[in-house]
């Protein structure tokens, strides 16, 4: 009788383990948060990102009943963070800033980056995207794009056109651009925006492409001409700026963003939670009106959603890298 009764303690208890363990993700939702969260931010405290995600996370923190801290590991390209937070445990306390630079582009072009943005991580939710825009130099004459077009197909030159660096966005923005409308371009890399903008307002480089929050005040004076942004519609921060594909170029898309992401493995229930939190602060009237004032556009999705665009972009921008055999330097 004894010897019977041993397989069917450990049967029980075999049982009992089975369910603690099915019943751990969902509870450590209904408990979550119980200490603040960390969340890890790939640049330097005061840049653009850096404030406006302490802005969101602040509401964020209100919602959850706990502390999101902002904590700043710079470098590699904002990789250095992303291998940290890749690597730490699954259960909501560590988050990572997800950008285009260490979620798409930097993996893409720098080998041995110790993670897979698409497999290291569960996407939580997208906080804000704008568009690529298209400026050209008022010395330029170009009003239009239609006018880019008409120059470019007329001579046997290669027309000039900025970015902020080789490998950003902007500059994979120029690839897509020169493989959808196949004209003539000669890129011409600078370091950081400002630079950048400093020779387009003086006339030195025709064409640039960049984020729409650094000209808003170049629009607004008519300093520069806005030809086209690189999303479906218009941007809320610059709506005279038509899109490039109300002008034809109807798959062309080149946005910049942020948003949350989690090490993978972490309890869907707890992903919810944050995701959750994270739309009612940028629902946030005095949210929105703090991140509209920094150029920023505040742009929810779920956690599906968010994912959908890292993989998005990530495919997009692989086949450009590719074709264009675009290497850092």
């Amino acid at each position: 009788m004894k010897q019977a009764l041993i397989p069917r303690r450990l049967a029980t208890m075999g049982l009992a383990v089975f369910a603690i363990a099915a019943a751990t993700p969902a509870e450590a939702g209904n408990d979550y948060p119980e200490r603040p969260i960390t969340v890890v931010m790939p640049y330097t405290a005061g840049g653009a990102t850096d404030v406006a995600t302490r802005t969101i996370l602040k509401r964020m923190g209100d919602a959850l009943g706990q502390t999101l801290i902002v904590e700043n590991r710079p470098g590699g390209g904002a990789t250095i963070g992303a291998q940290y937070v890749a690597r730490a445990r699954p259960d909501g306390y560590t988050l990572l800033a997800g950008v285009v630079a260490n979620m798409v582009t930097n993996p893409l072009l720098m080998p041995n980056i110790g993670y897979d943005p698409l497999t290291a991580f569960e996407p939580v939710a997208l906080l804000s995207s704008n568009p690529l825009i298209l400026v050209a130099s008022r010395q330029s004459g170009f009003k239009t794009f239609v006018d880019v077009l008409q120059h470019a197909r007329s001579t046997s030159e290669d027309l000039a056109i900025a970015s902020y660096g080789n490998g950003t966005p902007s500059h994979l923005a120029i690839e897509l651009l020169k493989s959808t409308t196949g004209i003539r371009l000669i890129h011409v890399p600078y370091s950081g925006s400002a630079a950048a903008q400093l020779d387009v307002l003086g006339g030195r480089v025709p064409l640039l492409m960049d984020i729409v929050p650094s000209h808003l005040k170049n629009l607004a004076q008519g300093l520069v001409v806005g030809l086209g942004v690189g999303q479906s519609k218009r941007s809320t921060l610059a709506p005279d700026v038509p899109t490039f594909q109300e002008m034809g170029l109807k798959s062309f898309e080149a946005t910049t963003w942020f948003g949350l992401v989690a090490p993978a493995g972490t309890p869907k229930a707890v992903v919810e939670r944050l995701n959750t939190a994270a739309r009612i602060a940028l629902e946030d009237a005095d949210v929105q009106k703090s991140l509209l004032s920094q150029g920023i556009a505040p742009t929810w999705t779920t956690a599906q959603g968010f994912g959908d665009v890292i993989r998005g972009d990530f495919i997009r921008w692989r086949d450009v890298i590719q074709k264009g055999g675009i290497k850092l330097q």
